[in-house]
């Protein structure tokens, strides 16, 4: 009887004292950032797709300003790639074949971004 309560005590001060332990993973960052992926995805480079990349670059924006304002500062170090890379398709003059090279770089760059806040914890 005496293991039993024992067991039930430690039980619950392990558990309660897993609550203590704080959490960085954030519903909203994780939403923004699948949501980028979502908007990566959907580029059609056959259509004009200068504003299909100020569109992308909005949303990047808005999820440096979203998580620069909770104080997560670990996310702007994967986000100004993605930034520089958006800003790079725009600077140049229209090109089917640069679009996709640089759809798929924001592809992986969008993933990277997404894995890593749903895996915070």
């Amino acid at each position: 009887m005496k293991f039993k309560i024992t067991a039930l005590v430690l039980t619950l001060g392990l558990i309660s004292g897993c609550s203590a332990i704080p959490s960085f993973y954030d519903d909203n960052e994780s939403y923004i950032a699948a949501k980028i992926r979502l908007t990566v995805d959907e580029i059609d480079c056959n259509l004009p797709y200068k504003p299909q990349y100020e569109f992308l670059r909005s949303e990047v924006r808005f999820l440096e300003l979203y998580s620069e304002s909770k104080g997560s500062d670990d996310l702007y170090e994967m986000i100004q790639p993605m930034q520089e890379t958006i800003d790079g398709v725009l600077t140049k003059p229209n090109n089917k074949i640069y679009c996709q090279m640089k759809k798929k770089f924001l592809t992986e760059q969008s993933a990277t971004i997404t894995n890593a806040l749903m895996e915070r914890f």
